[in-house]
């Protein structure tokens, strides 16, 4: 009888060691699924930012003097975006994005700029590139910092949309 009793405790030892290495095993997959779900919405949420902008824009641009809010969402790891003009990014000096996550100087965007590879960014620096060559700046770039949303104010020119922060 003794020997049954010892070879039954050892089975529950390996039991219990199986069932932890089991549990460790699905604690592991699902912070690992998290982690993926977690960057992806992050992406799709930059999608629909690039879309949503896009659609503005289109809509805007040909109405003269048609005036429209446009709040995009951000991630709240962002501090703002900056809109750029390619024909005044040049003479542009000391670009800035204040916020409250603090002040970001933006000379990386302005060189992105004179050499014409895009003309909004997100800060801090997103994957995403976006360029927008609809877009027109009267002061050659303005930034809106993410507060709840980026709410921007699209004006029709003809040809283009003028932005600048709406207040």
């Amino acid at each position: 009888m003794r020997k049954g009793s010892r070879a039954q405790m050892l089975q529950q030892v390996f039991v219990f060691i199986l069932a932890g290495l089991i549990f460790i095993l699905i604690i592991g997959y699902g912070y690992r699924a998290i982690q993926y779900f977690l960057e992806r919405q992050e992406q799709v949420v930059l999608v629909d930012f690039r879309h949503d902008l896009e659609i503005g824009v289109e809509q805007v641009k040909r109405d003269f003097q048609s005036v429209r809010r446009l709040t995009l969402r951000l991630p709240s790891k962002f501090a703002g975006v900056c809109f750029f003009d390619y024909s005044r990014c040049a003479q542009v000096s000391n670009p800035q994005l204040e916020s409250p996550n603090g002040l970001f100087r933006l000379g990386w965007a302005r060189d992105a700029c004179v050499t014409g590879s895009e003309n909004v960014f997100i800060v801090p620096r997103a994957s995403e590139r976006l360029d927008f060559p609809d877009v027109e700046v009267p002061e050659g770039y303005v930034c809106i910092p993410n507060e709840d949303g980026v709410r921007v104010r699209l004006e029709g020119t003809g040809r283009k949309a003028r932005v600048s922060a709406w207040s």
